[in-house]
């Protein structure tokens, strides 16, 4: 007979609970053993983590702020503030040589205040700009349109920048 396993017997104390475990648990006193071990050294943990919690708040006197020292705070809260602005704010792109300003792709939200973002060149067939809401002009969706594609910190494209006036040209 097999028995459980480390990672199912914690899986059935979290509640995580298969017909099979269920089954071999009612045979096997082994592992039965080992589930009510788990569940104790939990039981244990949680009244250990509360009777901690308890004596810290018997034994760590409140904190009083008085009002130099909320003055103080937010002080040092606002030269944080400025300090993670400075060194972490908003990646501004850069301009590449082209005036024409980036356009949004449709039905996606815009790109966070917070998040990164960067720009890569690509060669985007027509076809996927169709796909992603663009309404073009003509009927032709063969070929390729090379575009500055603007990317969130996490891969996804927030809007692009055609390349050439020819390309610019096949979005209404």
């Amino acid at each position: 007979m097999k028995h459980l396993c480390s990672d199912e017997i914690t899986a059935w104390v979290a509640g995580e609970r298969t017909a099979a475990a269920e089954r071999h648990l009612g045979e096997c006193a082994q592992c039965a053993g080992e589930v009510a071990d788990a569940r104790e050294a939990i039981a244990l943990f949680a009244e250990s983590a509360q009777l901690w919690s308890a004596h810290i708040e018997r034994s760590v006197p409140p904190v009083r702020v008085t009002s130099m020292g909320r003055v103080r705070l937010a002080c040092a809260l606002a030269l944080c503030v400025i300090v993670a602005v400075v060194l972490f704010g908003p990646a501004v792109p850069r301009r590449t040589g082209s005036s024409e300003p980036f356009v949004a792709l449709p039905y996606v939200a815009p790109l966070a205040p917070y998040e990164r973002a960067q720009i890569q060149r690509m060669d985007i067939p027509v076809e996927a700009l169709a796909a992603a809401g663009f309404q073009l002009r003509g009927p032709e969706t063969a070929g390729v349109v090379r575009a500055d594609v603007l990317l969130g910190q996490d891969g996804r494209a927030y809007a692009l920048r055609f390349i050439s006036q020819h390309d610019r040209s096949l979005i209404q």
